[in-house]
């Protein structure tokens, strides 16, 4: 039974495309675990960029209610000097690790960047992409 399980469990990862990506863990928190995608790290002047999925195991929103998801698929610029960071682009979908209907997606022009030395998995996302 348990072979039964792996085989569909890779099965499922060959048609998602997850083998083409190379997600490492940087953080786990309460209902979140955060991936970055060692693959997608690349440098645009003085900043990289790396592809990062943070998957919850219970329903997320924006505000109170608006765009309910399990999973965000973000690309982030991070200016390794200064360990900053910020957003570009999102996508949240409805199921966990980057699965479901796509609930909201975009991007923004330049990344507002900012610091938190304090939040492990902030520290730990800059080091993998700065490291990476």
């Amino acid at each position: 039974m348990k072979t039964a399980k792996w085989v569909a469990a890779a099965l499922l990862l060959m048609a998602t495309g997850a083998f083409a990506e190379e997600w490492s863990t940087v953080g786990h928190e309460g209902n979140e675990t955060v991936f970055v995608d060692r693959t997608s790290i690349y440098e645009v002047g003085n900043l990289k960029k790396a592809r990062v999925l943070r998957s919850f195991s219970q329903v997320q929103t924006v505000g109170d209610t608006a765009f309910p998801h399990k999973s965000e698929i973000m690309l982030y610029a991070v200016r390794c000097e200064d360990r900053s960071l910020g957003f570009e682009q999102w996508t949240m979908t409805a199921g966990e690790i980057g699965t479901g209907a796509t609930v909201w997606s975009g991007e923004i022009e330049k990344a507002s960047l900012y610091r938190d030395p304090t939040d492990p998995t902030f520290v730990s996302m800059i080091a993998t992409v700065c490291n990476g």
